[in-house]
């Protein structure tokens, strides 16, 4: 994810790789475009050794695993050649619409989301809006102050950018679903980059107003979760960073490896976000002016939103995992 090659004879080894109708073409193109094979060994360590066995007895290989295919995708969605004729251009979109039938949604070009998938995603888009803004707005409704942009900034960074940064990657995003792979990736990243800003600025705001007061840091449960969140964030923006560049660093780490990493990292790091936030929900400062059932109202909220968001990051993420044991075992 993140190479920049989708020219056809472009120099980037896989640009090419869309033309493959197989996995054995697909490492045979690998192979005579390096002119070795140890470049190669590392997509072959990515997919399933009986896969490539039989690929490489010519022809397409028989009992080609889910998992596999998906791989194979991957790398073919990110290497997509542009200027084909409109007939293989609209093969390639009825091929990638067939690959991700299987979650409900497709992610290409002219793709629509399932009728309750839909409903699902419009609900969920109103709830972490509708969420934040209330935050927003009781930070401000009083006065404003240095404390007010703490919650302001860490509710829309973690519940509206990171949130759409997610939806956007696994194809659920009403805004986004029918962009194309790249488009995809490039909003992944601007979203997760301006919501690392918010978060930042947030934390310094909060930093600096107990230095304000004369209080003592990281002495509530909010304030220790939130700590461990921003640490997590970090990691996932790193994990994020070597995911978009896999090709480059495949030779020091998997690129599996790397996207196994990134989506552990990102999917701890946003529940403990939301988490932290509905202990915000339940701080004193929080609770002066707001009831239980506002409180339990808002935490449900929270709660549905980021079930929604992290559930196909998850199963991709174990789907992941279990590719890398049984290759590498």
């Amino acid at each position: 994810m993140g190479n920049d090659g989708t020219e056809s004879g472009s120099n980037v080894p896989y640009g090419r790789l869309a033309e493959a109708r197989s996995t054995a073409e697909f490492i045979e193109t690998q192979q005579n475009h390096e002119g070795g094979i140890e470049s190669s060994r590392e997509i072959r360590a990515d997919l399933p050794a009986n896969s490539y066995q039989n690929g490489m007895g010519g022809g397409e290989p028989e009992g080609t695993s889910a998992e596999h295919e998906q791989l194979f995708a991957d790398y073919r969605d990110d290497e997509e050649p542009k200027g084909t004729t409109p007939e293989a251009d609209t093969e390639q979109q009825m091929d990638r619409s067939k690959r991700n039938g299987s979650n409900g949604h497709t992610n290409n070009r002219g793709s629509t989301l399932s009728g309750p998938l839909l409903l699902v995603n419009i609900l969920v888009n109103v709830l972490m809006f509708a969420v934040a803004g209330f935050i927003t707005y009781h930070c401000f409704n009083k006065a404003m102050v240095l404390f007010s942009w703490h919650p302001t900034f860490m509710s829309i960074g973690y519940l509206i950018l990171m949130s759409q940064a997610v939806l956007t990657m696994s194809g659920a995003s009403f805004f986004t679903h029918r962009c194309q792979h790249r488009t995809k990736v490039f909003l992944h990243w601007l979203l997760q980059a301006i919501a690392g800003v918010l978060i930042t600025i947030a934390s310094v705001c909060i930093f600096l107003n107990k230095v304000r007061l004369g209080k003592s840091h990281f002495q509530t449960l909010h304030g220790i979760f939130g700590l461990v969140t921003v640490c997590f964030t970090l990691a996932s923006i790193g994990g994020g960073v070597t995911t978009k560049y896999a090709f480059q660093l495949r030779y020091y780490m998997r690129p599996i490896y790397s996207k196994i990493v990134h989506g552990i990292a990102g999917t701890v790091s946003y529940l403990l976000a939301v988490a932290t936030i509905g202990l915000g929900v339940y701080s004193h400062w929080f609770q002066e002016d707001n009831d239980a059932n506002v409180r339990l109202a808002l935490v449900v909220a929270i709660g549905t939103i980021a079930l929604y968001v992290v559930s196909v990051p998850m199963i991709n993420t174990v789907r992941r995992i279990k590719t890398a044991v049984r290759t590498t075992l």
